[in-house]
């Protein structure tokens, strides 16, 4: 099956081009080429990749079933994120085990549309936990590390925490990338997590220590860092635009990855926990951000038109780099011989059509 695909602007996942003609055969790429005449949309770009994304509207990651799973990756396709970890955060050992397989079997299964893997984030975090449970945050467990399955991809944990180094290098052995995250480290320890093979931190700003001129914090240490990725909330809420703007200036051409961390707030657990949204983003009872509701096509949509992002940076925030932080070869860019994934937007920056493989959802 073949299909032909124009546009007035073309992203491929690093430079942005004029009008192009994209065919596509069996859900590859076959050609790409330039394009005179009235285009279908105004821009492509490559499917949207999501390292860090925990549920949606009813539908919660780490308690949900494979038919609930599912549903979250269609809804997420329409969205306009193709590509997408399922996210679980900290619980005890016992409750995380039983999330992973879940999802490793809805992987397996194919039953999990654009779950390319697994982010644990937590339980082996540090001195700033944010929403995450203090009672259920513990030592570092090799042995139970060393027995996660080949889907985990991701694993964010504190750089504070005891034996660190030799945690990093056999989850570097085991081929998942590390994050550091939700942790207060000094200059030292954050250095033997970055030798030790650590290549991300964990939302900046959030969770962490930050920049400040006489007292060093982990969003100093990363921003400094030419070779680090850093995971950025994009809903505004979050992370305000002037911050937003500095992470961009500093991190934008390649290291900085734009997440949604959205989570299930209508869920039986956001239910449970009496999450709300409130102010723009859903929230615990005493007002600590849980969380977003806000999908990574809307991120990029605000990062461009609040923040003042190029939208190339915030396209490529959205595609290539994340999907080069955790290794992921197949997506974030558009090119001959690869799978046809892909977005279509509108002048507003919203998604009116979604490419995946074989599967096509028009707006």
């Amino acid at each position: 099956m073949s299909d032909i695909v124009t546009c007035h602007h073309f992203f491929d996942g690093e430079v942005m081009h004029g009008a192009r003609k994209i065919t596509f055969i069996d859900g590859v790429v076959d050609s790409i080429e330039k394009f005179d005449g009235d285009a279908d949309h105004h821009l492509i770009a490559p499917g949207f990749v999501d390292i860090q994304m925990n549920g949606y509207e009813q539908w919660d990651v780490a308690r949900g079933s494979e038919n609930e799973l599912n549903a979250l990756g269609t809804r997420l396709r329409e969205l306009g994120t193709t590509t997408w970890l399922g996210t679980i955060t900290t619980a005890p050992l016992e409750s995380l085990s039983r999330s992973i397989s879940n999802i490793h079997a809805a992987i397996k299964s194919n039953l999990a549309p654009g779950c390319a893997g697994i982010h644990i984030e937590g339980p082996f975090l540090g001195g700033a936990p944010g929403a995450h449970n203090p009672a259920w945050i513990i030592p570092l467990d090799e042995e139970w590390i060393s027995q996660l399955p080949s889907s985990v991809r991701l694993l964010t944990l504190a750089a504070e925490q005891s034996n660190v180094e030799s945690a990093i290098k056999r989850l570097r052995k085991m081929n998942v990338s590390v994050s550091v995250g939700h942790s207060r480290p000094n200059h030292g320890q954050w250095r033997k997590c970055r030798d030790a093979g650590a290549q991300i931190v964990t939302h900046l700003f959030n969770g962490m220590s930050g920049v400040h001129h006489r007292d060093d914090g982990l969003a100093l240490f990363a921003l400094n860092d030419p070779e680090v990725f850093a995971g950025l909330i994009g809903d505004l809420v979050h992370v305000s635009p002037h911050a937003v703007a500095l992470a961009f200036t500093v991190k934008g051409e390649g290291r900085l990855c734009l997440v949604s961390d959205t989570v299930g707030w209508s869920s039986q657990w956001a239910l449970k926990r009496d999450i709300q949204i409130q102010e723009g983003s859903p929230r615990l009872p005493d007002g600590t951000l849980a969380g977003s509701s806000t999908p990574l096509a809307a991120c990029v949509q605000r990062v461009v038109q609040e923040a003042g992002v190029p939208l190339e940076q915030a396209l490529r925030a959205a595609t290539s780099s994340p999907a080069d932080a955790v290794g992921l070869s197949d997506v974030g860019r558009i090119a001959t011989g690869k799978p046809a994934d892909f977005v279509a937007l509108d002048e507003s920056l919203l998604v009116v059509g979604t490419w995946t493989r074989l599967v096509s959802l028009r707006g």
